[in-house]
């Protein structure tokens, strides 16, 4: 009889069972076009207002506008149709992540731009996040027809940039906000950004246009007398990335917390970021730089937080399209991811 050492037989058992897919529970991790599949089958669940579609993990972390409360609520229950046109994924099949920002209708026919983050465990979706920017708040509705073409294209290999500097480059553009200076992140000359649909700077918004046609950096209320004192010097901002942050003209952001590089997508050279912005309306006067005939503006005074949500196309490097969303809401409110 051929007799085993204790230990000989338990490598031989746990060897047979590892052997057997799934038998300990665990699932083959996701690649890439299967990340984006469960998030194609999320949002067709949520037009038909059915979890039961979703491969939920038995605990799940849900929240819309920052609120934490349960899957089946929230949007669940007002979508009505999508996505259009304009969808944009990054998939990461390393942190096992996956975001989209697509458009959708609520209740019948209100337009709506929902940015999602997905988390899986074992194969099963154990987080969900959303962004719902409504009506009131986007600006633009041509920019969110259909996507622009550097958010959806893949890279070739000898443009993509190693997933460990996309990190760095996202949690850049953080820095470069916060200390006043786009030299801290490495913006492309072409660079443009858009918030909400907006086009906020790049692109081909011209060089003073009229302030009612003035980009909303800040959120609405513009019409204020000083705010448009504000949207007119921001017309004379030079029109890129970098030079518009030197400028001084984010000045009024008090500080940018929960900053969350979470889906790194080499494939398309995306890399998707969140974030909280607090503005406690403490500036009264923002000090410009650079800015021909202008020295200095009001601040805006609006006491607020934004939670954000930033795609950053990296190509070489570089930072070539930002598009970002953003909501305004009280001033202390917190993510619900903190």
């Amino acid at each position: 009889m051929n007799m085993q050492r204790p230990g000989t037989l338990w490598m031989a058992v746990l060897t047979a069972v590892l052997a057997v897919p799934g038998l300990l529970g665990a699932a083959e991790p996701c690649d890439r076009q299967c990340l984006v599949e469960v998030m194609k089958t999320y949002l067709s669940a949520l037009v038909a207002h059915d979890p039961a579609a979703v491969p939920f993990d038995r605990e799940v972390k849900f929240t819309e506008n920052t609120a934490n409360i349960p899957v089946g609520y929230g949007l669940w229950v007002t979508a009505s149709g999508g996505p259009e046109e304009f969808q944009v994924y990054a998939a990461d099949p390393v942190a096992q992540q996956v975001a989209a920002l697509v458009m959708m209708k609520e209740n019948g026919r209100e337009d709506v731009l929902l940015g999602v983050r997905l988390a899986l465990r074992r194969g099963r979706v154990s987080e969900a996040e959303h962004h719902v920017v409504r009506q009131d708040q986007l600006h633009s509705m041509q920019n969110l027809r259909k996507p622009r073409p550097g958010l959806v294209e893949d890279l070739a290999p000898e443009e993509r940039t190693p997933r460990g500097r996309m990190l760095d480059i996202g949690l850049a553009y953080y820095d470069a906000l916060t200390g006043e200076d786009g030299t801290l992140a490495p913006f492309a000359r072409e660079c443009e950004r858009r918030e909400n649909g907006a086009t906020s700077v790049g692109g081909k918004r011209e060089a003073a246009p009229p302030a009612a046609d003035a980009p909303q950096f800040p959120p609405p209320g513009a019409a204020d007398p000083e705010m448009m004192k504000l949207a007119r010097a921001l017309a004379a901002v030079p029109n890129t990335c970098e030079e518009q942050i030197t400028a001084g003209v984010w000045a009024y952001i008090s500080e940018i917390r929960n900053r969350r590089l979470l889906v790194i997508d080499e494939q398309k050279g995306l890399a998707v970021g969140f974030s909280n912005l607090y503005h406690d309306s403490k500036l009264k006067t923002m000090e410009l730089k650079g800015v021909h005939g202008v020295t200095n503006v009001p601040a805006y005074q609006g006491t607020f937080n934004m939670p954000a949500i930033h795609i950053f196309k990296i190509r070489k490097g570089k930072i070539y399209d930002i598009e970002a969303t953003g909501l305004v809401l009280p001033y202390g409110t917190r993510t619900g991811w903190e």
